[in-house]
């Protein structure tokens, strides 16, 4: 079983123990796609707030705005070689955009947030949707419908 490490903000109606469990299925639900996932061990989300996350927004991709999730993906050489598995990185998810885009699209923040880790592991696991033919979306689509979201 992953192990999932959720840290900072409350999320409305969405506790950190949902937080991880939902992390799991959706790595269980890319396995079924057909993806390789299960070989991942360990997944770190951290919900902050729009400063915090413009502040990493600008020392990484050099924008300085806030954005709805960041992933860092975990460096393999930092992974323990007896481990089973690897871990996947960290997922940083602002909770103040996530709120936004939840009144914009009519839905609940919870709802929000679950879009946001769907998209942050596909980008932990090496997919780009600014340098993809579509690939990324068309996955993240399937991804939804496999864990209930659409």
């Amino acid at each position: 079983m992953t192990n999932v490490e959720v840290t900072g903000a409350a999320v409305a109606r969405f506790s950190r123990r949902e937080i991880a469990e939902f992390a799991r299925r959706a790595l269980i639900a890319l396995d079924h796609l057909g993806r390789i996932a299960s070989e991942i061990s360990d997944v770190t989300i951290a919900i902050i707030d729009d400063d915090a996350m413009r502040n990493l927004n600008r020392k990484f991709r050099k924008k300085n705005r806030t954005t709805d999730v960041l992933t860092f993906p975990a460096d393999e050489s930092d992974a323990d070689p007896q481990a089973a598995g690897r871990p996947l990185g960290d997922i940083v998810i602002s909770i103040d955009q996530a709120r936004r885009q939840a009144a914009e699209q009519r839905h609940s923040q919870a709802t929000e947030v679950r879009y946001l880790i769907l998209h942050g592991i596909l980008h932990g696991l090496g997919y780009d949707h600014e340098t993809d033919s579509g690939e990324m979306n068309a996955l993240e689509v399937e991804m939804r419908a496999a864990v209930g979201l659409e």
